[in-house]
């Protein structure tokens, strides 16, 4: 079987298309239900509560700001509606993302560097170069998200 990768400008950037013969319909959808299960996919409201369904992986973050959960993006800001923070702790944690202060959920994938800091805080440098800080209270949930991404050691980057 040949697998070809294409991109296109044109497309919307929230979408990946799967082209397929009419033979291969089983293994396509077989595919499709893999990428979805194992991504993950949350529905998210812009500012005139347009609904977009946003995989996990493009989630840098989500964030309570005035008692409102919001998913933060490269460029974007999202709110997500119907959830509580420890419903959506539950739900995203088995994707990679962990609770590192009250208010935050981080998603593991998008930690650039980390630099341990005094009491136990640590910084956190995306690959947005959005900057975010462990408290005390979650860093047994922060270690076992640097354990988990097996960063090599600390790295001292000026922040």
């Amino acid at each position: 079987m040949k697998i070809v990768y294409c991109e296109n400008a044109k497309m919307n950037h929230y979408e990946i298309r799967l082209v397929t013969h009419p033979k291969n319909i089983k293994l396509a959808k077989l595919l499709v239900s893999q990428f979805k299960e194992t991504i993950g996919e949350v529905e998210l409201y812009d500012e005139y509560k347009n609904k977009y369904p946003v995989s996990l992986l493009t989630v840098y973050y989500f964030g309570i700001v005035d008692h409102k959960i919001y998913a933060y993006t490269e460029n974007d800001v999202f709110r997500l509606y119907g959830t509580t923070m420890a419903k959506l702790k539950e739900t995203v944690e088995p994707m990679g993302f962990y609770q590192i202060n009250v208010r935050t959920i981080v998603n593991v994938r998008h930690v650039l560097y980390y630099k341990k800091q005094r009491g136990c805080r640590r910084r956190m440098v995306l690959d947005n170069k959005d900057v975010l800080v462990s408290s005390r209270r979650y860093r047994c949930g922060f270690d076992k998200m640097i354990e988990d991404k097996h960063f090599i050691g600390l790295e001292n980057h000026k922040i």
